[in-house]
């Protein structure tokens, strides 16, 4: 019963703080650049905003929950959302954006590490994966709920950034009251310490160019749609897709009993390509836009769960620090990838930026032996 209730808990907190005051940047972006106009390359430093507070935090994080425990580091993650969307809802200029952006996207940091030392403590070790999984795909959920909430909400996105933070302050309740408020397994030894071992260095590469790669999509995804002249309501329509097809992430811990979970890297990775290469060589609206932003949203959510695993038991005797740093190097890839992104898209126009992007994880399936 216990837990159930943390993994609800932890699924909340993730949709709030990852599919709504994180991702559904993308999706909101372009109706916010028609009330704020900013030019392709400001909506990519806004984008890495997000990231780079995500970054700040989850370095952060390891420390907060070592010394307070999984509760207070997950409750501020809450606070970070509600303010940070709150912030969003009430800009009049890029600059209050990008407040609003990093006061959100710190959020995010702070949950992921938060929560996996949680369900270290909680539940039992061979659960432990599973739960972890479950608890990631929260993010999908959280993409789903912020469509209907963007397009059929009378008052358009300031108004689904006010409802996405009094969302998160209701998360509030069930923290207190399912997460530990102390650490068992307080760790001592340093950030340092745990880079020296070869395993993590070789998923910290992973994650960083993993990273790089997801930006594209995440971050100008309904800006990409909209180039090829896909309508509004198709796109909200294909975000929703790509959303709900995360929730496949939640079954990375079955298919890894089932195929291995380098198996399941590798197809993550393939699948991470599919929709770049699409939009690349797409001009207009096409009915292989579905399966393809399917993929692209499935195996985001499933490659961060497979990064959530590695992480935790690389460093299984303080899970919040490997998650920590593979989620930090995750986030960083996405602050390059945004702001690369960005320049390349203004530079060389979409097919080169997608093609370019999309050899990335392409590469990547080579990259891990074990």
């Amino acid at each position: 019963m216990k837990g159930t209730a943390l993994g609800i808990t932890g699924f909340a907190l993730i949709a709030v703080t990852y599919g709504m005051a994180r991702f559904a940047w993308g999706l909101m972006m372009p109706e916010v650049m028609h009330d704020i106009p900013f030019t392709r390359r400001v909506s990519g430093v806004l984008s890495a905003c997000s990231f780079a507070a995500y970054c700040v935090a989850v370095l952060i994080a390891p420390m907060m929950t070592a010394r307070a425990g999984p509760r207070f580091p997950a409750a501020v993650a809450a606070l970070c959302a509600a303010s940070g969307l709150l912030i969003i809802a009430s800009a009049v200029s890029p600059w209050m954006l990008g407040i609003g952006l990093f006061i959100a996207g710190m959020s995010a940091g702070l949950a992921s590490p938060a929560l996996a030392s949680a369900v270290s403590q909680r539940i039992e070790a061979e659960q432990q994966p599973q739960m972890n999984t479950v608890i990631n795909a929260g993010t999908s959920m959280g993409i789903m709920l912020s469509v209907p909430i963007l397009y059929w909400l009378p008052g358009g996105w300031r108004i689904a950034c006010t409802v996405f933070a009094a969302l998160a302050m209701i998360c509030l309740v069930p923290i207190w009251r399912q997460l530990p408020n102390h650490n068992e397994n307080a760790q001592r030894e340093s950030w340092l310490s745990h880079l020296r071992q070869r395993t993590l260095q070789r998923l910290i590469f992973i994650a960083l160019f993993s990273g790089v790669a997801s930006a594209a999509w995440w971050s100008f995804g309904p800006d990409l749609l909209h180039h090829i002249h896909v309508s509004d309501r198709m796109v909200s329509l294909l975000w929703l897709i790509a959303g709900a097809a995360g929730i496949i992430g939640a079954l990375t811990g079955p298919m890894a009993k089932w195929m291995g979970m380098k198996r399941v890297y590798w197809l993550s990775q393939c699948c991470l390509a599919v929709p770049l290469l699409l939009l690349a060589f797409s001009h207009h609206y096409s009915a292989w836009l579905f399966p393809a932003v399917a993929l692209g949203g499935a195996a985001y959510v499933t490659l961060s769960g497979v990064l959530l695993v590695w992480g935790a038991e690389a460093t299984n005797n303080a899970p919040a620090v490997g998650v920590g740093i593979l989620f930090y190097m995750l986030a960083a890839g996405q602050v390059m990838g945004s702001l690369l992104f960005g320049q390349l898209f203004m530079l060389a126009g979409a097919p080169t930026a997608l093609t370019l992007f999309a050899a990335l994880p392409l590469l990547m399936m080579f990259v891990i032996r074990r």
